[in-house]
């Protein structure tokens, strides 16, 4: 069982990147947030898709790309649409795409807590500093 909100790995040729990522079982497909993509060094470009994103009028044409996706330790490898989303809550959503066949169960207060204590320890740290 996963939550709203995961720690997800991007793994690509520049390394491993752990990010908080957004579980949204309304999105058809996986989007990455551009600075992600390139930390990570994913690509190359393998197609173009056309995306209705829920905060715009007209569907945007996105790039995608290949990514290796570790969730609750299990290994996905999905092609990605790759965005700006440095101004988001999350740089990444998680989509159907891997939801579909993933067997996960997406609790909503699993995440929710999990965010919450993420934040606080965040929040902790800074002070001390």
């Amino acid at each position: 069982m996963i939550g709203v909100v995961e720690e997800v790995t991007v793994v690509g040729p520049k390394g491993r990147v752990p990010i908080l990522a957004r579980i949204d079982t309304g999105a058809a497909r996986t989007t990455l947030d551009t600075d992600l993509v390139a930390q990570a060094g994913l690509g190359p470009v393998m197609d173009r898709v056309r995306i209705r994103a829920s905060a715009a009028d007209e569907p945007e044409e996105r790039d995608v790309v290949p990514a290796k996706i570790i969730i609750a330790g299990r290994e996905f490898d999905v092609p990605v649409a790759v965005t700006d989303r440095k101004d988001m809550r999350y740089h990444m959503i998680v989509g159907m795409d891997i939801l579909r066949d993933s067997g996960f169960l997406v609790d909503p207060d699993k995440g929710n807590t999990r965010e919450i204590d993420r934040n606080q320890r965040r929040n902790r740290s800074r002070r001390r500093q």
